[in-house]
């Protein structure tokens, strides 16, 4: 994200606003923030709404974690 605003901000913009439907909580995180939130979540792996596992779950209406199993179960 910090590559992608630096990118843009080379078009002199009058404003630029980052908004994230999750942020992770995560210890490798740089630290950017994005201006609006939707939900912070846990570092687990998500699916669904448009969030896939090899091309798996993307088209669930809902979001939630793929276990260990279905990991297992789904990968290439």
């Amino acid at each position: 994200m910090k590559a992608l605003l630096s990118s843009i901000e080379k078009y002199k913009p009058n404003m630029i606003k980052v908004a994230s439907l999750l942020v992770k909580r995560t210890p490798r995180s740089d630290g950017f923030r994005p201006d609006y939130t939707g939900f912070e979540i846990p570092n687990l792996f998500v699916v669904g709404y448009a969030l896939d596992y090899n091309e798996y779950f993307r088209d669930l209406n809902h979001i939630c974690v793929i276990n260990e199993h279905g990991k297992e179960k789904y990968r290439v």
